[in-house]
Parts: C-alpha cells; sequence; structure tokens
C-alpha cells in the first residue's frame, strides 16, 4: 500500500519492524523501491539477498537489471548475471531480452551479443534489442547482418523499433544507399505517418551529408511535425555547417508554429550562431533562456553552449559572468572558458584557469590540453608550454594523437622546431595531421628544403595518403624551394591524388607558379578553375600578375571579378594597388584607391597606406607620397586611424633611401622615432641614406648611437648552428 503511494519512507519502517522477514518481504521492498525510481536501493536489497541465499522472484529480477541500467554499474550487471544462470533463469526470454538491453546501455554490447546466442527462444524484441544495441555502440555493419539474418533465419516480420535501429546505424556508417532503401520500405508499407520513424529518416540523412534530401523530407512528407522533428531538422542543419538556415528555422520555429522551443532547441541554434559571430542573436536567445526560466547552472549542455558562444562572439565579460555562476561541474564548461580566452587574445588567463580547474579537482581531458598548448602557442611561451608538457606526461596524456599535435604546434610557435621535432619521432603512431603540423612549421619558419624533404619522406616511408592541407604547404615550400619547377612537379602531384578540383590546392598552385615567374602556367591554371573559384583564387591571381609586371591585366581582372559576381575585399585591393606599384601605374593606383573607400566602402588599412606610398616611392614622387600622408592618413584618434603607422613612413624612408632624398628622409626618420623609436632597421635605412648623399659625417653620428648601445638590434640566429 505504502509503495503505491510513493511512501518509500513508511514502508521501509514496516519491512526494519518486522521480527522476521523472507524472500517475500525482500521482493516486495525491492518492489518498492524499483516502482519509485530507487535504483541505487534496488541494488543493495538484491545484494543482500544474494548474500542471504534467498530467492529472487521474477519482477526482482526485472527490476535489478533495470537498476543495473539506470546505475550504469557493469559489477553489478555481471553478478546478477551469474545468479541467473545459476538459478535456471538464463533461457527466458523476457529476462534475456532485459539482460541484451542492459548491456546495450552499460556500451557492452558484445555481452549482450553472447546473451543472444545462448538464446533457445527469440523473439522481435529479442532481435530489436540486439539491434539497438549494435546501432548505439557504432556497429553499423553488424546491424546490417543482423537484419539478414532476422528476415531469412528465423522470418520474424521487423517492427518499428527495428527500423529504429536500423536508420540509427545507417547514419552512423554513413550508409547512404542502405539508408534510402529503408526509406523506401517505409513508404511502400505506409509507416511514413509514425513521427519518430519520419524523426529517424531526417536524423539518417542528416548525418550521411544529404541535408536538402532531409530538408524536402522535412516539408513534404511528414505528416505531423512536434517539437521533436524541429528540433531535429534545427540540429541536422547546425551539424552540417548551415548556421545561417540553422538561424533562420529558430526564427521560423517562433512565427509559423505554435511550438514552444525547450532547452534543446537552444542547444542547437547556439552553436550555429556563435559560428556566425552573431552576438545580437546570442543576447536575443539568452534573453529567452531567462523568460523560458531554464536555468544555465544546473543544465550543464546548455550552460556550457552559451559560455562558449559568448566567447566566439569576443564577448568575454559576459562567457567570464556565466562560467563564475555554473557549477563548474565538468571539463567541458572550463574547455569553453579557456577557449573563449584564446579567441579574446587573453591566453595568459586561460592558462591561469587551469591551475583553478586542478584547485575545484575536476580532472582535464585531452581538448583541456589542446587549449592549453593553443594558449602557450599564442603568447609564444616556453616555460609554460614544458610545465604543461610535464603534467601531460605524468597523466598519460602524451601519447594522445590529438595532444601531441597540439604540443608540436606549441613548440613550433615558440620557435622550438627541434623540439617539435623530437616530439613527432617519439610519437608510436603519426597521423597524416602530425606530419602536416611538422611540415607547415618548416614551411613557416623559411625552411623550405627541410618541407619537401619531409614530404618526400611521408610519400616514401608511410602509408599516409596526403591529404589538402599537405599539397598546400608543400607547394608552399616549392614556391621558394624548388626553382622553376617546384609548381609543376606540385601541379602533377596534385593531379595525381586527385585534389585538382580543391579550390585551396588550386590557389596555393597559381601562387607557386606566379612566384616562380610561371605567369601563364598561373594563369592557365585559374581558367581551368571554372565555377570553383572563391575570391581567394581571384586575390592570388591579381598579386601574381602584378609581380610579373602584368598591372594592366590586373586592372582589368578586377572587372571581371565583378562580372562573375565576387565582391572585391579588403585584399583584392592590396594586390591591386601591388600590382600598379609594381607596374608604375600611378594613375590606375590612386583610382583604385579611391574607389575603394567610394564604392565599396572599405577603410584603407596598414597594407593599402604601404602599398599606395611604395607605388610613390617607386616612380619617385617623393613629394606627393609625403603629401599623401601628412593629409590623408588618419590621424591618432581619428575615425579609421591605423595603429601602426610605422610602416607608412618605413616606405617612404626606403623609397628617399632609393631616390637619395635626404631632406625628405629626414622629415620620415623624425616620425618614425617618435613612432617606433626602438626599431634599429629605421635607423639603419638613414644611415645608408647619409652615406648614399656622401653626408659622412651624419652617417658615422648614427653608427655611433649603435655602437654605445643607444639602440639594441634584437640578434638573429641559424637553424643551421
Amino acid at each position: 500500500m505504502y509503495a503505491n503511494f510513493g511512501r518509500i519512507h513508511e514502508a521501509c519502517t514496516v519491512f526494519d519492524e518486522m521480527p522476521e522477514r523472507d524472500a517475500m518481504s525482500y521482493n516486495f521492498l525491492i518492489y518498492c523501491f524499483g516502482s519509485n525510481g530507487f535504483y541505487e536501493e534496488v541494488l543493495s536489497v538484491v545484494c543482500n539477498m544474494i548474500d542471504f541465499g534467498l530467492f529472487l522472484n521474477f519482477g526482482s529480477i526485472l527490476y535489478a537489471i533495470m537498476a543495473c541500467s539506470e546505475m550504469r554499474s557493469f559489477e553489478s550487471g555481471i553478478l546478477i548475471h551469474n545468479y541467473l544462470i545459476q538459478n535456471g533463469f538464463g533461457l527466458n526470454v523476457r529476462i534475456s531480452n532485459s539482460l541484451i538491453s542492459m548491456y546495450n546501455k552499460l556500451g557492452r554490447s558484445d555481452f549482450g551479443h553472447q546473451v543472444f546466442n545462448y538464446m533457445t527462444e527469440r523473439d522481435v524484441v529479442s532481435w530489436n534489442s540486439l539491434i539497438t544495441g549494435f546501432a548505439q555502440n557504432g556497429k553499423g555493419d553488424e546491424v546490417f547482418d543482423l537484419f539478414l539474418s532476422m528476415k531469412s533465419v528465423e522470418d520474424l516480420v521487423p517492427s518499428r523499433v527495428t527500423f529504429l535501429g536500423l536508420l540509427l546505424a545507417c547514419g552512423q556508417a554513413q550508409n547512404l544507399n542502405m539508408g534510402r532503401s529503408i526509406h523506401g520500405h517505409l513508404i511502400h508499407q505506409g509507416l511514413m505517418s509514425d513521427f519518430r520513424l519520419g524523426t529517424s529518416i531526417l536524423d539518417m540523412y542528416f548525418k550521411c551529408g544529404e541535408v536538402e534530401c532531409a530538408r524536402i523530407i522535412f516539408e513534404e512528407d511528414l505528416l505531423e511535425r512536434n517539437l521533436v522533428s524541429w528540433n531535429s531538422l534545427l540540429a541536422g542543419y547546425s551539424q552540417n555547417g548551415y548556421d545561417w538556415e540553422a538561424m533562420f528555422l529558430f526564427r521560423r520555429m517562433f512565427c509559423q508554429s505554435n511550438l514552444n522551443p525547450d532547452s534543446v532547441t537552444i542547444a542547437n541554434v547556439v552553436p550555429a550562431c556563435a559560428r556566425l559571430a552573431n552576438l545580437q542573436m546570442i543576447r536575443l536567445i539568452h534573453t529567452l533562456i531567462i523568460k523560458k526560466g531554464l536555468q544555465l547552472d544546473s543544465d550543464i549542455v546548455l550552460g556550457t553552449s552559451m559560455v562558449d558562444a559568448y566567447g566566439k562572439c569576443l564577448d568575454i565579460n559576459a562567457s567570464t559572468f556565466l562560467f563564475t555562476c555554473s557549477r563548474k561541474q565538468n571539463a567541458a564548461i572550463w574547455n569553453a572558458m579557456i577557449s573563449g580566452y584564446n579567441l579574446n587574445h587573453s591566453a595568459y588567463q586561460g592558462i591561469k584557469l587551469f591551475t583553478e580547474m586542478l584547485r575545484y579537482e575536476v580532472l582535464p581531458d585531452t581538448i583541456t590540453m589542446v587549449m592549453l598548448f593553443q594558449s602557450c602557442g599564442e603568447l609564444g611561451s616556453l616555460k609554460q608550454g614544458n610545465i604543461i608538457h610535464g603534467y601531460c606526461f605524468s597523466k598519460g596524456f602524451n601519447w594522445h594523437l590529438t595532444v601531441g599535435n597540439a604540443m608540436m604546434d606549441m613548440y613550433i610557435k615558440c620557435g622550438c622546431i627541434k623540439s617539435s621535432l623530437l616530439l613527432f619521432n617519439s610519437m608510436f603512431y603519426k597521423n597524416i595531421v602530425m606530419w602536416n603540423t611538422l611540415l607547415c612549421g618548416y614551411v613557416r619558419i623559411g625552411h623550405s628544403a627541410m618541407a619537401i624533404h619531409l614530404f618526400n619522406q611521408l610519400q616514401w616511408e608511410t602509408q599516409h595518403r596526403p591529404d589538402p592541407v599537405t599539397m598546400i604547404s608543400v607547394t608552399q615550400a616549392s614556391a621558394t624551394g624548388s626553382g622553376n619547377h617546384g609548381g609543376a612537379m606540385m601541379h602533377g602531384l596534385a593531379l595525381k591524388f586527385g585534389f585538382q578540383s580543391e579550390t585551396l590546392v588550386a590557389n596555393s598552385l597559381i601562387d607557386a607558379y606566379a612566384k616562380n615567374g610561371l605567369i601563364h602556367n598561373a594563369w592557365s591554371l585559374f581558367e581551368q578553375m571554372g565555377k570553383s573559384k572563391d575570391n581567394s583564387s581571384w586575390n592570388v591571381m591579381l598579386a601574381g600578375l602584378g609581380m610579373n609586371g602584368y598591372g594592366g591585366k590586373a586592372c582589368a581582372l578586377l572587372s571581371h571579378m565583378e562580372e562573375d559576381g565576387y565582391e572585391p575585399n579588403s585584399i583584392t585591393f592590396v594586390s591591386l594597388l601591388s600590382s600598379c606599384s609594381h607596374s608604375g601605374l600611378i594613375d590606375e593606383g590612386c583610382y583604385y584607391f579611391n574607389l575603394m573607400v567610394t564604392k565599396y566602402n572599405i577603410q584603407p588599412c596598414l597594407e593599402h597606406w604601404t602599398c599606395i606610398i611604395d607605388m610613390f616611392g617607386r616612380a619617385g614622387r617623393l613629394e606627393e607620397a609625403y603629401h599623401m600622408i601628412q593629409n590623408g592618413l588618419p590621424q591618432e584618434g581619428d575615425p579609421g586611424s591605423l595603429s601602426d603607422c610605422a610602416a607608412v613612413w618605413g616606405a617612404l624612408l626606403s623609397a628617399c633611401r632609393m631616390h637619395v632624398n635626404v631632406e625628405l628622409g629626414e622629415l620620415a626618420s623624425q616620425q618614425l622615432s617618435r613612432l617606433s623609436p626602438h626599431n634599429c632597421g629605421y635607423y639603419t635605412l638613414l644611415s645608408n641614406l647619409y652615406s648614399s648623399g656622401r653626408r659622412w659625417d651624419e652617417a658615422a653620428n648614427m653608427r655611433r648611437v649603435f655602437d654605445n648601445g643607444k639602440l639594441m638590434k634584437k640578434p638573429g640566429f641559424s637553424a643551421v648552428n
């Protein structure tokens, strides 16, 4: 009676006051606990009964198996399974089905398979339990074999649960053909009216990357659209990178349906808005969360999503506030906060947060380690990197490929390519990402020959197939390290490995051809790209034409770019102005500099100003360059002002050195001494200018400044030594 009304305390009191307790009273106590969800107590009573040699009835066995599933207790499950075998329950169909389901939830579908194999009698639930377990544990191929056996060996009719398991397996294995076959069968059987099956079909198509197909099914085939199906569509868009579509679908849920979005809805749309860096939308969603009474501090998934979103939208204060208010129970929210600090150029705060994480006794995971090495790399802090490397070694993280790769990248960014190479050589297994990291490191520090040698080693000594990142890196190396044949060699390899249609690879090949002076090869490849071009393709081609003296063609290419529907961006005009500078097209350069501002509303940045001053300087029109800086360059505090104007004045000083204009060079030097007083390169330029103008006393004076230690020249180093 007490159990039926959920009054467990009274039921326990009655049990404790019983003078004698037999198996029936224990079994009834298990019923009391099990029917009210007290699974830990169920297991405690069951263990006592087994120890006392008391007999568990059928209902108690089912509750015991359910308790093992809910408590995720594999050891208790094995104990009860052994008890069942010893007492002759092992062949009962219902109990065996429950055992299979239990092992599935515990992630041990292999044990469930053993139970299935020992069953002398099986029903459709038995097959469904095993199919679902294999699907949930990522064993897609076994699922399909089971399904065929189910139909051929025992001639059972698949149920709705069977198809749910099959669709889950198709999605995880990305077996689109099998998924389409099941979809067709469901249509033929008239089962598309079942919203769970319809939602599973949506999920399957999304996991197979068939986004448009999933959308059509949602719009045209689903007879019942509830919150679950809307959430499935939203999750599919977000997980496949259709961020705009996910955001607009979220808005549509408010405008065109009577649905009330829940925490699952919000958790799916927040990552999409974060990737779009749509801070306004994130704030609106945050307001909705508050209005709905959802608790970010207790909902770990939602709270972590919001901390991560604010970090990606560069509102680090909001991210920090939410993190401070959270319960900080698991590593995910700490990782989101560390990532936010990295994105907001506060990497040191991320490293400090790690020490606090350990103080809270939250165990870091591999993602934490990767984030921390990114922090050290951004700071260039070798000391902190070594400390975290030591921690990884002590905890066994260093053998994880993602962590090892992050360590290598950190050492490269800290200028320790040798340490990165040692770590690379110490790894027992190396994936293509690790090869790419070291390859990119050599390219970054200008060691083209070593990069090409490493690429050859990858081809000759491993079974790894180069990917697009490999090709881009080695193509960059070949542009400077393999003479005129580097671009052609890489082009041949791109064709061999089937990367010729990869836009990023083609862009790097165009750049390599142009840098090797093979502009006609670059142009031919550019034309072959057809509609696979992106903005970078046009920008690379513009820069290539300019550096090879085809400034006029570069100017004409801008018109073709617009005709083909591409919008010029800031980098486009850097390439175009550089082309005009190298080709002596002063009037055209001025025209495009003004056009950039008036037509495209692009504010000139440091690179644009440097290009335009360099253009005037190369033509010897130094006075015009000087007046343009004086009258056109935004001053500090003005809209569009530059954070570092020294490079612009440096371009003018370099031009003065070229044309031996000492007076104007001194004016530029005065500005540089104010803007960048410790940059010895500018003083060297001025000293050389004095020497060229036969102003020997001033040149000697500049040399004395160096000798007296008033300026410090940062010493270089040789990787050979």
